[in-house]
């Protein structure tokens, strides 16, 4: 089943970093995009495989 969330990650420079970021909670993302720029991280959106 693919599953979309909303999570919040630290601010990283690095696409792939970013995408590193988010299997260490658990994603394998397919697909995500950046929604929110806070000061100190961001808010993505991620689809993934549950």
């Amino acid at each position: 089943m693919i599953v979309s969330d909303v999570v919040e990650i630290e601010k990283i420079p690095d696409v792939a970093a970013i995408e590193n970021a988010l299997r260490e909670k658990g994603m394998e993302p397919l697909r995500w995009a950046i929604v929110e720029v806070l000061e100190n991280a961001y808010r993505i959106s991620v689809s993934y495989i549950k």
